[in-house]
């Protein structure tokens, strides 16, 4: 594990926190994003809702691979 590793999983645990908050939380703030009013507009604030913490918990999942060293192009034999 290198420094970068931990500094990018952890930034990805941040954000996914964030955006677990934000379904969480119903906070108008969070569903301003012009990506977010369109889904809101088709599906409601539930599906938007729903749709931040799958996103959310989708990152932290990330986060936690990358900063345990996961990454799609390392090698296995690193000399």
């Amino acid at each position: 594990m290198s420094s970068e590793q931990i500094f990018v999983g952890g930034a990805a645990i941040a954000l996914g926190l964030l955006s677990v908050a934000a379904g969480a939380s119903n906070l108008d703030i969070f569903f301003r994003a012009a990506k977010m009013k369109w889904v809101e507009a088709r599906g409601g604030r539930v599906l938007a809702r729903a749709l931040y913490a799958m996103i959310g918990l989708t990152l932290i999942g990330l986060g936690i691979a990358v900063a345990m060293g996961f990454g799609p192009n390392v090698s296995t034999n690193s000399s």
